[in-house]
């Protein structure tokens, strides 16, 4: 009975590390893309000229890269599911479209 209780205990241990992760990269994704937002919205301020926008932008874009190097590497490291991976590939687009206009 024991043992049935210890691999129960365990079980239920893994499967709450799981969520855990996948929550934790949850939250990263939805920072991610708010960040995005405010990095396109500031990024087209600044290409019209706003100060303000163009005081901004260059630390917005290094904290964006470095946003961007960590779910990356979270990519590779296979530590994302696919819809979290999807989810990536559409806010970088997001980021080509607007430089692109």
């Amino acid at each position: 009975m024991q043992i049935n209780n210890k691999k129960a205990v365990l079980d239920n241990t893994a499967e709450r590390n799981e969520n855990f992760v996948d929550n934790k990269w949850g939250n990263q994704l939805s920072d991610y893309k708010n960040y995005v937002k405010e990095y396109i919205k500031h990024y087209k301020k600044a290409k019209k000229g706003n100060e303000v926008s163009l005081a901004i932008y260059p630390y917005m874009k290094v904290k964006w890269e470095a946003l961007n190097d960590r779910l990356t590497a979270a990519t590779k490291k296979n530590l994302l599911t696919e819809k979290q991976i999807k989810k990536i590939i559409k806010i970088k687009s997001k980021i080509v479209n607007s430089s692109a206009e």
